[in-house]
């Protein structure tokens, strides 16, 4: 039995876990693995996988993880049964919880809110969630608002 175990030196450069993580990470991206696909010649079937989008007031903590990872077990769950999944990311950007921490930190609120989305869209890559990063939403964002403002509008005006 002893004779099949390798008695050769473990090889950190390939074995670590940051290394599988930046193979696994690279695979992923270059076979656009987690984009939704769904066009009308996709004959699978669908599920939309929403988590929380995170306030951008700062970087992820380990609570953030625990949150996402739920969400990425059950998309990726979907995924492995065949399932065409459109699991998006945005920010919850519009308003006062990153306003309050830009003007906490004594700066502009919209560059500290986009440095804070571009650190914590960081932090997601590197946690390895499966969002489809080609649908991604800011809610700050005047084409995002702009929408939600005039949805409101009409359910006032009836």
């Amino acid at each position: 039995m002893s004779e099949n175990l390798s008695t050769s030196p473990v090889d950190e450069e390939t074995s670590s876990a940051r290394a599988i993580q930046a193979k696994w990470q690279k695979y992923w991206e270059e076979n656009e693995t987690f984009l939704t696909g769904g066009g009308d010649d996709d004959a699978r079937p669908r599920k939309y996988v929403l988590g929380m989008f995170p306030y951008p007031s700062g970087d992820m903590h380990m609570g953030h993880a625990e949150n996402y990872a739920y969400v990425d077990i059950v998309a990726r769950y979907w995924r492995h049964r065949g399932f065409a999944v459109l699991n998006p990311i945005g920010w919850d950007s519009f308003g006062l919880p990153a306003e309050n921490a830009a003007i906490r930190q004594g700066a502009d609120p919209r560059e500290w809110t986009y440095q804070n989305i571009a650190q914590q869209r960081q932090s997601l890559t590197e946690f390895g969630t499966s969002y489809d990063w080609s649908r991604v939403l800011h809610t700050s964002d005047p084409e995002y608002y702009r929408w939600n403002q005039w949805l409101f509008l009409k359910l006032y005006e009836r």
